[in-house]
């Protein structure tokens, strides 16, 4: 009975803390959307939570790590996961190029919103480059991608498919990433724009579609 009943304890616990955990992430990702000039205090995290600014460090060392880990979570990992889907939705009968341009598009819905500003995109990825004890993780996000992406080339009739192993997948899916970020975090003008998605989709094209034969 003892036994039974510390299980249940523990039990009870465990469900109380991810609950925790899961108010905590929820309220700031809400209020990481609301103000597109900055992040919020520890204040307002606990305002809007419900939970004292002690309970946040319990899960996270500082606030910095708290929105590093809901911008990875939130946004990175959900665009790897959106593109996997992406992939996986065309045919054999489909060229790569229709691939590439939905998800450039789709990628570039998600920037616009308001949650996903430059301004916001920028001081978020320079934090993360700053408080990330594994930078790598930031390109290892997308890396879900990679094997959609080589089962659509092995599967595909249209002969528009660069036929690669991982490592090159992998290699390109960086320098693909590179030409979507670089703009926003450079304050280029051209980031978001209608020219950055013409070039972006044709750079991807690049990347993973079959080089053309010279005549």
């Amino acid at each position: 009975m003892k036994e039974i009943k510390e299980f249940e304890y523990k039990k009870s616990f465990q469900l109380r803390a991810e609950k925790t955990f899961i108010d905590i992430t929820q309220a700031t990702d809400d209020l990481m959307q609301k103000d597109e000039g900055k992040l919020p205090t520890a204040r307002e995290l606990a305002s809007k939570s419900g939970y004292s600014i002690g309970t946040f460090y319990r899960y996270f060392d500082t606030l910095n790590s708290l929105f590093a880990f809901i911008f990875i979570d939130r946004h990175l990992r959900k665009v790897a996961l959106e593109s996997e889907a992406i992939v996986r939705q065309f045919s054999p009968h489909d060229e790569i190029s229709t691939v590439l341009n939905t998800i450039v598009d789709a990628a570039f819905r998600r920037l616009q919103k308001k949650k996903h500003t430059p301004k916001k995109y920028k001081l978020l990825m320079r934090l993360l480059l700053k408080v990330s004890k594994k930078p790598e993780e930031l390109n290892r996000a997308i890396d879900s991608v990679i094997p959609a992406l080589l089962q659509f080339a092995r599967d595909n009739v249209t002969d528009t498919c660069r036929i690669m192993n991982e490592n090159e997948c992998r290699l390109a899916l960086r320098a693909f990433q590179a030409v979507m970020r670089s703009p926003f975090l450079e304050d280029d003008p051209i980031a978001g724009t209608a020219e950055h998605r013409k070039y972006a989709s044709e750079f991807g094209i690049a990347l993973f579609g079959k080089a053309k034969e010279q005549d």
